[in-house]
């Protein structure tokens, strides 16, 4: 599994192209030097709680939504992860996952 540094990483750079942002955009909207933001986008920097908020801000984004790396995760990692919910399913959850599933996936 990666680091959280490469996951945030990760995010921010997924944001910021959402956003059609340049890394030199995101810097100065930010007030950091662009090559921090490569830093961080790298994996190679994590921001401070002060850096956090203003990227939140700029990238139009809840602070909370930075931290969700699920999507990020390597297949291996996915696959155990769905595995590991269903398996906590009750029968009427299954039922309704099922259906989802079909429904959503399975067109």
């Amino acid at each position: 599994m990666q680091n959280i540094k490469n996951l945030f990483g990760q995010k921010i750079k997924e944001f910021r192209k959402k956003r059609n942002l340049t890394q030199a955009q995101l810097a100065e909207l930010v007030n950091v030097d662009d090559k921090h933001i490569s830093c961080i986008e790298g994996g190679k920097n994590f921001p401070s709680a002060d850096l956090l908020e203003r990227l939140a801000l700029a990238l139009q984004v809840e602070p909370k939504d930075l931290f969700e790396f699920y999507h990020l995760q390597d297949i291996p990692n996915l696959k155990s992860d769905i595995i590991s919910m269903i398996e906590k399913l009750d029968e009427t959850e299954l039922k309704l996952a099922h259906k989802y599933i079909r429904t959503f996936l399975l067109k």
